[in-house]
């Protein structure tokens, strides 16, 4: 019997055993959760990718009512606006576009382009291709002798040779108007056009602002980098910065250095977060800070403007402007960039200024920048 009563005792054990005993547990083990980690907000440090992110206005410390305000002045009726885009922090707060219109749809810079050009030129510089700003353009003109004097009198020293690269930047070539001509309607080749202007006035002394003085500035790029200037802007600015233009040119094939690239809102606004953040991009000093502070900076003598760039210094400002209020404006100290289009057709199929291929935007009606750009400003609660 005490045998049996063994046996039955070890045979208890084995089941026990068996079924989970000897130590171990029935009930499931607790599986520890992954640690949570919160999404940084956006910051200065913040890059779009190929595409932007959307955030609440709320994350950048900006208030979303303020900026309903803010777009609902730029749409009022009769100020032909077609699109509003405001990034703040590397992100998109805020975008409305015109009915029928979205995020995809093209608008064009006008003059805007301008400050393109200027980015071009210091990439030149930066890269060794032009020497330096004060360089006389007519090292880089083939139809400029430095040698050439051009007078519109005997009594008048005044010749092309000594017009620089930066006073065609600062719009004070001295060279004449065009009496009304534009060279945008009028001109298949429209450098040659540009070129050939008589002097009017000491170069670096009058201020005239004049697109015949930006178009001169494809011929420079082209010859100091071997490349036209939409080539160039392609390769060394847009695609560093994720960025696609569509960049006119006239009937001859010069790139229109003084308007007319043609892209999306958030594509503008990625040069702009470019200038706000001093030339950087992701990490890469795209745009030297030299060049960053040379262009956008006050020319000496003159108001508002510095190397292609409307300059606000009072309040930190700078814009990239153009023709019907297609703007680009760049609150540095605030990471701050506004883009505002107009309403905008293109008509004909190339991108080259020549019979029915042409642009047509139509200008707001009581529009004043202080007052719309102020109403974004006063949006920020920091």
């Amino acid at each position: 019997m005490k045998l049996f009563n063994k046996i039955l005792l070890n045979l208890f054990f084995v089941l026990i055993i068996g079924c989970g005993g000897g130590g171990e547990s029935n009930t499931p083990e607790l599986i520890p959760s992954a640690p949570t980690t919160e999404t940084p907000a956006p910051s200065a440090d913040t890059w779009p990718s190929s595409s932007w992110e959307v955030v609440e206005p709320s994350e950048v410390n900006m208030d979303q009512s303020k900026l309903n305000v803010a777009l609902n002045y730029a749409f009022q009726e009769g100020r032909n606006t077609q699109s509003v885009v405001i990034i703040r922090h590397g992100v998109v707060v805020a975008e409305r576009y015109k009915d029928g219109k979205n995020k995809d749809t093209l608008a064009t810079s006008w003059s805007g382009a301008k400050s393109f050009t200027s980015a071009l030129i210091g990439l030149a510089i930066d890269q060794g291709y032009i020497g330096s700003v004060d360089d006389k353009a007519c090292n880089y003109l083939e139809r400029w002798s430095c040698e050439e004097a051009v007078c519109l009198s005997l009594d008048c020293p005044l010749s092309r040779p000594k017009i620089s690269v930066r006073d065609i930047l600062e719009m004070r070539s001295g060279l004449s108007p065009t009496d009304g001509i534009s060279i945008y309607s009028d001109k298949d080749d429209q450098l040659l056009h540009s070129l050939e202007r008589s002097i009017l006035t000491d170069p670096g002394e009058t201020y005239l602002y004049s697109n015949e003085d930006s178009m001169i500035l494809s011929a420079v790029i082209s010859t100091a980098t071997g490349l036209t200037a939409k080539d160039y802007a392609e390769q060394e600015l847009f695609l560093k910065i994720n960025m696609v233009g569509d960049w006119w040119t006239d009937k001859e094939g010069h790139t229109m250095t003084y308007c007319c690239i043609d892209t999306t809102p958030r594509n503008f606004a990625r040069f702009g977060l470019l200038y706000a953040r001093s030339g950087k991009w992701d990490g890469q000093q795209v745009i030297s800070d030299y060049w960053y502070q040379e262009s956008t900076k006050l020319a000496d003598g003159l108001d508002n403007y510095g190397l292609h760039w409307w300059v606000y210094p009072s309040v930190n400002l700078i814009g990239a402007l153009g023709l019907h209020t297609n703007d680009i404006w760049v609150y540095k100290d605030k990471d701050l960039v506004i883009v505002r289009n107009s309403d905008f057709t293109k008509y004909g199929t190339e991108s080259v200024r020549s019979g029915q291929n042409i642009h047509v935007t139509t200008a707001p009606n009581n529009w004043n920048n202080t007052d719309f750009l102020t109403l974004v400003t006063d949006s920020i609660n920091d």
